[in-house]
């Protein structure tokens, strides 16, 4: 099975033609090299998305640094009840500018990659539009939180996450256009460099002991800068011009309609639960699951990766042959479980010693964080299934699956659980009852996405793997049960981080030879950008 991110050249194990077709030119005839010329370009593409993919993948690693800190230190040094506030401020104001989403992400990466030029047609009126929803928005959430009993504090922290979450959209259409084209170099620089700012804002307001609001104004900081800088990029690399073309903006806008309604409904999960998790328990829930939140959201640094390299590279393939796709997204989510299942694992098993960094009093968090863990490997899935839908046309079941377990399942279920499991368990038991409501309705939308799949969801190889991965994690909860009991929990952790290893290894989930060739592919010098080569041609002269 391929590493993790090992995305092979879409037709890599598709046998060879039987032969070449030709056709005839004067004044001699040219044989298009058709086959082979669609072999280098997958090629040139796989290996454009691996570099790609470890230059995002460097400076994710410096940013997942530094959010790591961040998502220890604050809980910590906030303490359950304000950083409760900070994250259902967080929640509800991210809720009020999902209308801003548009959909134009998903759309980019499908149309744009394979027309650049095409991103100046639509960018301005775009902007444009953000800026009155916007407008609009602010209004309406001031009137709102001035008829609600939340303190003067929280309101203005509500208003300051709300600036915030406007620059986030139009920053997310602005790196969306760079990994269509596949410039992504100065974007991962970028990333580090907001990165520090909104770290070291959020380190000077804890040391500062500042009102909450401070808090919020070093992501609208870092969120400037991002769109300053992506502004420079996608004029550098891309000719990005600001004009305003309505007619082209009206047929961009009613192609993403499906993509805006399923990004509306992806930005309200996770945001909701947090809403309802505040009025039918309290903030002290939200922090509980605020911090389990935290620690299981580490397992997401796959997803920028993900949509960044994955997306454009998927899209060439598609166009080429759905038999193409299908491969690489069967190989992506071998490499994607590679990664999140141990993960899981190490989540699921240590829960109340990672929960213990946090301090003692976020001990009630670690019935969340186990219910929690699941979500993300099921998540992953999804991403694979959604995108195979997506580029097969078949958009608008995901757009339906998505929002009826957004908008309609997860509301139901938090009203249901969370005053039942906080009333049953106390402390903590509601926002357990947030995590099992999000963690079922994952369960539903893997089933609906992989089921309309039909056959192209899995193969031999992809179900051998899955097989295997889960037996060897059956056996090691059954030994952390039993047999590892008596021992230190961190010695414990240790050794069954080791057995995983191993059994994975040893079954043959994973292969040593596909871990090195990946690692042969990035060691190549001089890869092009992933953008196809002319197809070659062979002369031949008429004969005599």
């Amino acid at each position: 099975m391929p590493p993790p991110l090992v995305f092979y050249a879409p037709g890599h194990d598709r046998p060879g033609p039987g032969g070449p077709a030709s056709t005839v030119n004067s004044p001699s005839h040219s044989i298009p090299q058709d086959a082979e010329a669609r072999d280098s370009a997958s090629s040139h593409e796989a290996m454009g998305a691996v570099r790609n993919g470890l230059q995002l993948g460097g400076s994710l690693l410096v940013t997942y640094v530094i959010a790591m800190g961040v998502r220890f230190l604050l809980p910590k040094q906030m303490g359950v009840e304000r950083f409760g506030s900070f994250n259902w401020a967080d929640s509800f104001s991210a809720v009020f500018f999902v209308a801003t989403h548009l959909g134009l992400e998903m759309y980019i990466r499908k149309e744009v990659t394979r027309r650049p030029e095409h991103a100046s047609d639509f960018f301005g009126a775009t902007l444009l539009i953000r800026m009155a929803l916007t407008a609009v928005l602010m209004g309406a959430l001031a009137y709102v939180m001035a008829h609600d009993s939340h303190s003067p504090e929280v309101r203005q922290l509500v208003y300051v996450s709300a600036v915030a979450q406007s620059l986030i959209m139009v920053n997310a259409t602005m790196a969306a256009l760079l990994h269509a084209k596949g410039k992504v170099a100065g974007l991962s620089i970028s990333n580090v460099v907001t990165k520090l700012v909104w770290g070291g804002g959020l380190f000077l307001a804890v040391v500062l002991k500042a009102s909450l609001p401070w808090f919020a104004v070093s992501l609208v900081a870092s969120e400037a800068v991002k769109l300053g800088v992506g502004w420079y990029l996608a004029k550098q690399h891309m000719g990005l011009t600001f004009k305003v073309d309505l007619p082209a903006t009206w047929r961009v806008l009613r192609k993403s309609l499906p993509f805006f309604i399923t990004g509306a409904a992806l930005a309200t999960n996770g945001r909701l639960d947090v809403m309802i998790l505040g009025l039918k328990a309290s903030h002290e829930e939200v922090g509980y699951y605020g911090a389990a939140w935290n620690i299981a959201g580490l397992t997401f640094f796959l997803n920028p990766v993900f949509t960044w390299v994955l997306m454009p590279l998927a899209s060439r393939a598609a166009e080429r042959s759905e038999a193409e796709l299908t491969r690489l997204i069967r190989r992506a989510l071998e490499g994607t479980l590679v990664i999140t299942v141990p993960l899981m694992m190490l989540i699921v098993l240590g829960a109340p010693l990672w929960v213990g960094l946090l301090g003692g009093k976020f001990g009630p968090s670690a019935m969340a964080l186990r219910l929690m863990s699941p979500l993300f490997v099921l998540a992953f899935v999804t991403m694979n299934a959604g995108m195979w839908l997506t580029m097969t046309n078949r958009e608008w079941w995901v757009t339906i699956t998505n929002v009826t377990g957004s908008l309609l399942i997860i509301p139901a279920l938090n009203l249901v659980l969370i005053p039942v499991m906080h009333s049953a368990l106390g402390a903590g038991g509601g926002a357990a009852g947030t995590a099992l409501a999000i963690l079922l309705m994952e369960v539903l939308v893997t089933i609906s996405l992989m089921g309309r799949m039909k056959s192209a969801a899995f193969d031999a190889r992809l179900l051998a793997m899955i097989g295997k991965t889960a037996a060897v994690c059956i056996a090691i909860a059954v030994l952390d049960q039993t047999v590892f009991v008596p021992l230190n929990p961190w010695v414990r952790l240790g050794i069954e981080a080791v057995l995983y290893v191993v059994g994975v290894l040893a079954t043959g989930a994973v292969r040593p030879a596909d871990v090195m060739e990946v690692v042969r592919v990035a060691r190549r010098r001089g890869n092009p950008a992933p953008e196809a080569e002319a197809v070659p041609t062979v002369s031949i002269s008429p004969a005599p």
